[in-house]
């Protein structure tokens, strides 16, 4: 129970497999991604987070020579191996339902870098608890790109509005700018603005 009423179980602990992830809104995902692509940088190094929504970024990471992307998602790393933008993976545990390296020897990698902007995935965002992911150690890799980074950047698809996930990383104000699609709610689309977030919305 929650105070006013009863939030359903699966919109609380529900963690979707990697066929189910790819088969939520796929088409907006890339719609995000492609916005969200306008903010790479030509040269430098950016962070880009695990997740079906910025492994939606690889056609816009290939073949950029001054770039380096750093990344805990094995999926995109070899998307992008054959590429000549150079590619680093962070070390760690993987973890199953996700495809990424999370876990002490991820976020002791990620020290020894400094991005330029981090593209950053989420579970689900709610109104109190903000930005969260299913899994802790996943949450503080992603704590961690955001703490290293100039720029921080939050993809997330309307649907993630709302649902909630044990740990919390992030709140509305620690990111730069978020993009999602126009579905969005006015009520989540003004607590960014709120908070001083850019939001940029993709058809």
């Amino acid at each position: 129970r929650v105070h006013g009423g009863a939030i359903a179980l699966e919109r609380y602990t529900h963690e979707y497999t990697i066929p189910e992830r790819y088969n939520r809104n796929p088409e907006q995902k890339q719609a995000i991604a492609d916005v969200a692509s306008a903010y790479i940088p030509e040269e430098g190094m950016i962070f880009v987070d695990g997740g079906t929504t910025t492994e939606c970024l690889a056609s816009h990471l290939r073949d950029r020579p001054k770039l380096t992307v750093v990344t805990n998602n094995i999926t995109l790393a070899s998307k992008l191996a054959d590429s000549s933008t150079q590619v680093t993976v962070l070390g760690g545990r993987i973890r199953p339902a996700t495809l990424s390296a999370v876990g002490a020897k991820t976020v002791a990698d990620l020290s020894e870098f400094n991005a330029v902007v981090s593209f950053i995935g989420v579970n689900g965002m709610g109104l109190d608890a903000g930005a969260t992911s299913y899994d802790q150690d996943e949450a503080l890799v992603k704590k961690t790109m955001m703490a290293r980074s100039q720029e921080r950047i939050l993809l997330v698809d309307s649907s993630k509005l709302g649902s909630i996930y044990p740990a919390s990383f992030a709140q509305f104000g620690e990111f730069d700018r978020v993009v999602t699609n126009i579905e969005a709610s006015e009520e989540f689309v003004d607590a960014f603005k709120q908070a001083g977030v850019e939001v940029a919305l993709a058809n």
